[in-house]
């Protein structure tokens, strides 16, 4: 629920009907183009930490200091402790601060887009905007501690439907198809029954983007938010829909930077994994330099870390050795170019095995559960070829009749579907 207007601090009374506070005052009279969004952006944040911790009625906000006010030569810097230098500390929390306003800007601009597509869609919107009409008169609705980036264009959701299809906004959103948080709440455990009684995926998948949207059009950013997606993600990821997870993921990183609490560590780990099968090596060597060694201990981030390790030395036999161990829905995300990493282990084998070897030996080396699965893969890359084929447990692998077709399978792998990191 959220607090009536009259038990916002004066300091803060800005939020609540968006008028000039003396700390808001200050703060942004004080800053300067360069520093203005950080300002921005570290207000919010204390905003909603001290409404998450309940300080909100109790801290004194006239003492308040803004580090993005602070000259960068005059940072406050702590007494060095035996962990390391405090120094690299601040740094990395600077590196950490700029990903994550450049995020929150481009999500920003994102929502703001849409917000003039919808306007822009009505007949008097259209005209007023074409005329260069002012800004709207402001939201007479009190904020939602949900909600960060509370503005007269944020909705306040009035319906008590539970399941609702999703479809593309064309206007701007009624209340009355919106549904609030307690109403939201209700759907998600619905939705988890259902996926786990029925598995309909084409109805789950169509239903958690319609539970997004509501979140979004309402800027409801909290604990719940982040179930929301991260279940999504689980569910996609399970049926091979990368598409979808990745728009999850992307959504995760901006509520993650947040401070908001979810499995941090586990889709830490699946975007790693996701990167190796993009191969966008740039990228995890930057997500690395990132991680604190907390971070690489977790058991799920080992086990991506390991993955690549194993694809930088080309030990294959790890590699494989990897997949059947992976925790929680590592495998999953393995899935998608496991195949790509068998043809390659293939080549390997054909050019350093002539002029054959066992079936059961190609079938250790894939790590495949039997031989039959062996024969399998090799005949979906056209590199079945078998001197002695009339018992598949005594068969031997041709290597040199199948080196052309593995050429041609790895050129085909070459390619890869990838979707924004």
């Amino acid at each position: 629920m959220a607090s009536p207007r009259g038990d916002w601090p004066p300091a803060l009374r800005y939020v609540a009907h968006l008028t000039h506070s003396e700390l808001a005052s200050q703060a942004f009279g004080a800053c300067t183009n360069a520093n203005r969004t950080a300002v921005s952006n570290e207000l919010k944040a204390l905003i909603f930490q001290a409404v998450q911790d309940g300080s909100l009625h109790t801290k004194d906000w006239r003492r308040v200091r803004l580090t993005s006010l602070e000259p960068k030569g005059k940072r406050r810097i702590t007494t060095a402790s035996p962990l390391g230098n405090v120094r690299e500390e601040e740094a990395r929390r600077e590196k950490r601060q700029r990903r994550f306003e450049a995020e929150q800007a481009a999500f920003e601009r994102e929502q703001a887009a849409d917000r003039h597509s919808a306007l822009a869609s009505t007949s008097l919107a259209g005209r007023l905007l074409g005329q260069g009409a002012p800004t709207p008169p402001r939201s007479p609705f009190t904020p939602d501690p949900n909600v960060i980036d509370w503005d007269a264009y944020t909705v306040v959701g009035t319906s008590t439907k539970l399941e609702k299809p999703y479809l593309r906004l064309t206007s701007a959103p009624d209340p009355k198809t919106v549904r609030p948080l307690s109403t939201l709440r209700e759907t998600l455990a619905l939705l988890k029954r259902k996926w786990a009684q029925d598995g309909n995926y084409a109805y789950i998948c169509d239903q958690f983007k319609s539970m997004r949207q509501d979140l979004t059009v309402q800027r409801i950013k909290n604990e719940f938010t982040v179930q929301v997606y991260e279940t999504h993600a689980r569910i996609a990821l399970e049926r091979g829909d990368l598409g979808e997870y990745n728009q999850c993921q992307s959504q995760l990183r901006t509520l993650y930077a947040l401070g908001l609490p979810g499995a941090v560590h586990e889709f830490l780990a699946y975007r790693i994994l996701y990167l190796l099968h993009t191969r966008h090596q740039r990228d995890v060597h930057a997500l690395m330099t990132e991680m604190t060694p907390d971070d690489k201990a977790q058991p799920a981030v080992r086990h991506a870390l390991a993955v690549r390790a194993a694809l930088r030395a080309g030990n294959y036999a790890a590699f494989f050795q990897l997949y059947q161990a992976a925790p929680n829905m590592n495998a999953r995300v393995m899935d998608h170019f496991v195949d790509r990493e068998r043809v390659q282990a293939l080549l390997i084998l054909a050019r350093s095995m002539r002029p054959s070897c066992t079936l059961r030996f190609v079938a250790l080396q894939l790590g495949c559960d039997s031989i039959v699965d062996a024969d399998q893969f090799l005949r979906s890359v056209g590199a079945a070829y078998y001197i002695d084929s009339s018992r598949l447990e005594e068969a031997q692998w041709d290597t040199k009749k199948a080196q052309e077709a593995l050429i041609q399978a790895a050129d085909k792998f070459r390619k890869v579907d990838r979707y924004p990191p």
